[in-house]
């Protein structure tokens, strides 16, 4: 669907300094997930009390935990977002999205900015995986009554490979937004959404444990992609991209073309230059949080 770009087959491996060529790995079988309480806790800053270092899974061996962020006043039922960090599949941490964890919860949102299984070592579909999982987690009777969350308003916002998992969230499932997995808005910023056009080396091939121009790669560069899966009862998308940054512009622009298509609630931003991801976040944290209220309503009493 997408052309090859040159630009494309390293745009996060420039952007992380990562090195030229990653190697890859088979994907590694899960094991029952278990839950353990947050380790720390800190007092309310700003009417907003975090919860650090939360448990939220165990798989392959590995805990994975979550930064919450919750409103200081007590309420029964408001919506959550999930945040989930960039990195090339292969790097960053849920610090990097704690600001914003911090700013959604004093404007009323309950927020949880999440850690997820990274490549080589777990390379698709283990983060897809996580990140569904981590909505499911939020939907359980017992974090709906702990963070007073509403398990019909859960919504997401990722930055670059973040991005392209809240792709995943956005568009993976049919039918009604407010169960499973399912989420009820997305936000992306700089998310790659079709990864069949990357070359040999860079963080795709990572992620994905083969190449995509290899056709036995085909059928997973295919089912790892957002725009694969587009249809009408898909979450309304929001699409942040500059026009010349890391991850072409084209990629935001052929998924806003899919949406279109399908009749899918959607918004794309196109911010001059070359900013990437949470570079421009100042500048896109307005449409953000407007376009969070719009369709997951307001988390105000």
């Amino acid at each position: 669907m997408l052309k090859t770009m040159g630009v494309y087959t390293a745009w996060l491996a420039v952007a992380l300094g990562l090195p030229a060529a990653l190697a890859t790995k088979a994907g590694a079988a899960e094991t029952p997930a278990t839950v353990a309480p947050a380790t720390v806790a800190t007092a309310p800053t700003g009417g907003v009390r975090v919860q650090s270092d939360v448990v939220w899974r165990t798989v392959d061996g590995e805990q994975l935990t979550l930064d919450a962020f919750v409103p200081e006043r007590a309420e029964k039922s408001r919506p959550a977002v999930v945040l989930i960090h960039g990195g090339g599949w292969r790097a960053g941490t849920k610090a990097n999205f704690d600001q914003q964890g911090h700013d959604l919860a004093a404007l009323g949102y309950v927020a949880f900015s999440i850690n997820y299984r990274l490549a080589p070592e777990h390379p698709y579909p283990a983060a897809v995986d996580d990140v569904q999982a981590a909505v499911r987690w939020l939907r359980t009777p017992a974090q709906v009554e702990r963070y007073g969350i509403d398990p019909e308003r859960i919504g997401a916002l990722g930055g670059s490979a973040g991005a392209h998992l809240t792709g995943m969230l956005a568009t993976l499932g049919h039918g009604s937004l407010d169960h499973g997995a399912r989420i009820r808005a997305a936000v992306s910023w700089s998310g790659p959404m079709d990864l069949r056009v990357a070359g040999a080396t860079g963080p795709i091939p990572t992620f994905l444990g083969c190449i995509p121009s290899d056709p036995a790669c085909a059928d997973t560069a295919a089912a790892a992609s957002p725009i694969t899966y587009v249809d009408r009862t898909d979450a309304p998308l929001l699409l942040a991209n500059s026009d010349h940054e890391l991850v072409p512009l084209r990629q935001a622009q052929e998924m806003d073309a899919a949406l279109t298509k399908a009749g899918v609630q959607h918004q794309l931003v196109v911010l001059p230059g070359t900013r990437h991801s949470r570079a421009y976040a100042v500048d896109i944290w307005e449409q953000t949080v407007t376009f969070f209220e719009q369709h997951l309503g307001s988390p105000k009493p």
